[in-house]
């Protein structure tokens, strides 16, 4: 029998469990960024640029880690992050057309939407994914489990500093810190550390 949507499916006992393979994966860290790293009201995040630069971050915490270095004057030295894992990559992104990108975005925003924990209104420019009530509560229960604890040290090492930045911005930022490893990458290509 198939699983059902939502549930992630055993791997055959020859392949590992890999995360990046789950869409549950994807949306609760997703669900940890928008409670944590979100503007109000809401907590939203405005734009598909911002979201998928702010995820990269969280996705690759040495490049988090370099831009907290790079960025010392600007970010207050009680949020400065370390990566604890300097080599660990939750889930690898793609160089594209605005840097940093996971093509699966809309399939990740369609996940969550479909199960009423995030809205996206296009009303605004440029949009905003918002959480629900019930994402903001999906996200509380997520943020107490000890699973969750480094994607939510993540998201608050980025408060106060790239959560306010605007998607542009948050975008050049990644090319000038990390020209070899994003900027000059062909279009398709995996982001490594």
């Amino acid at each position: 029998m198939p699983p059902s949507i939502g549930r992630s499916a055993i791997p055959p006992l020859h392949r590992p469990w890999d995360p990046d393979d789950s869409p549950d994966f994807h949306a609760s860290r997703l669900l940890l960024l928008l409670a944590e790293c979100g503007s109000q009201p809401g907590p939203h995040i405005a734009g598909r640029t911002k979201l998928a630069k702010l995820d990269f971050f969280l996705r690759y915490p040495i490049f988090l880690e370099r831009a907290h270095r790079a960025l010392a004057d600007e970010v207050h030295h009680e949020t400065a992050f370390r990566a604890f894992m300097p080599e660990e990559v939750e889930a690898p992104m793609i160089r594209y057309r605005f840097g940093p990108w996971d093509p699966r975005y809309r399939q990740f925003l369609a996940f969550l939407a479909a199960r009423e924990l995030i809205t996206v209104t296009t009303s605004h420019k440029p949009e905003r994914v918002r959480l629900t009530a019930k994402g903001k509560q999906a996200a509380t229960t997520l943020a107490a489990m000890d699973e969750f604890r480094p994607i939510v040290m993540r998201c608050h090492a980025m408060r106060g500093n790239l959560a306010d930045w605007s998607g542009t911005d948050l975008k050049d930022l990644v090319y000038r810190l990390f020209p070899a490893e994003v900027a000059e990458l062909a279009y398709h290509q995996e982001i490594r550390p």
